[in-house]
């Protein structure tokens, strides 16, 4: 019978029982219980642990499912990693299996609580702030994540026109602006000024031109005759010519004084421009009681109007 012995021990027996044959001594028996012993001992010698100093292993290792047998690779001690990168995993010992990047869970992975280790991510705690710039391209965010299915105008998005225009933020059209202080929202910017100017026109002061004391989206100022200016706007400022302009020139009285007034009447005359080829714009024309045209001290224009590419919404409804 096979006797499974170490390979130590087969070169001993081997060296016994097949010496040189000068004598004539060695039988088949010898010959064949030797070969059997080292048969029977390859499992013993692979598996003691004499390949990992002397003769280890410098190929692959492969376990074949050729025959159907599906073999499987055992291993009940674990797994080291010597030449490891990581000079610490060297002497670490892998009792567990690696599940694939499909079967890790997050919260199973390491050192999720030692510090704020991912700083790539906003934390839902506010607890650190951007050190970059946010760069949404043209995506939405919101707090619902989508309205009827669809999440494509809920919530603000900021858009980039270019290195000139620059970004646009824009709110979907089922929201508003609302301030927290006061409860008050607001869903369009068509009831906000476009343009306003205060201005004197009394040409006072050398070298006697109006004189503009605030003012937005006015690209000009100038008086065209006595009591008549004419005010032009910026371009992109209006939409077209059908804005809503309110004029003022009740201003101070000669005294300096609260009760005195001068009682001014405004005409707001001959809408000029389209962007395109001239500016647009308006002429502001002060008069007294008399009809008689006056150099005001204080005028005041505001402007309501649609800006280019706006909208009104639903059109009134006129009632006969």
């Amino acid at each position: 019978m096979a006797t499974m012995k170490s390979s130590g021990d087969l070169l001993v027996s081997i060296g016994a029982d097949l010496a040189d044959n000068n004598a004539g001594l060695i039988s088949a028996e010898d010959v064949r219980h030797n070969m059997e012993d080292t048969v029977f001992s390859i499992p013993r010698i692979v598996a003691s642990g004499d390949t990992e100093v002397e003769f280890p292993f410098f190929n692959n290792v492969t376990i074949s499912n050729a025959h159907g047998t599906k073999g499987k690779l055992f291993v009940e001690s674990g797994i080291m990693f010597p030449n490891s990168p990581v000079v610490s995993e060297r002497t670490e010992i892998q009792i567990r299996p690696w599940l694939g990047p499909g079967g890790i869970q997050h919260n199973d992975l390491g050192g999720l609580t030692a510090g704020d280790v991912h700083t790539q991510y906003i934390p839902i705690n506010g607890s650190r702030e951007l050190t970059g710039n946010f760069a949404a391209g043209s995506k939405w965010i919101n707090s619902s994540g989508t309205v009827n299915g669809n999440s494509n105008d809920n919530g603000i998005a900021f858009v980039y026109n270019s290195p000139t225009v620059g970004d646009d933020v824009l709110i979907g059209t089922s929201g508003s602006l609302k301030f927290n202080k006061d409860q008050s929202s607001v869903d369009s910017f068509h009831g906000v000024a476009k343009a306003w100017l205060n201005f004197d026109g009394s040409g006072t002061v050398a070298p006697h031109h109006p004189e503009i004391r605030s003012y937005h989206n006015i690209h000009s100022l100038q008086r065209i005759a006595k009591g008549t200016f004419k005010i032009t706007f910026t371009s992109g400022t209006f939409m077209d010519n059908n804005y809503v302009a309110i004029g003022s020139s009740n201003g101070e009285g000669t005294s300096g004084t609260y009760d005195t007034i001068d009682v001014n009447t405004v005409g707001i005359l001959l809408r000029e421009g389209d962007d395109a080829t001239t500016l647009r714009s308006l002429h502001f024309t002060v008069k007294t009681d008399d009809n008689d045209n006056v150099n005001a001290k204080i005028n005041e224009l505001v402007c309501y109007g649609l800006e280019p590419g706006s909208n009104s919404g639903v059109e009134p409804i006129i009632v006969t």
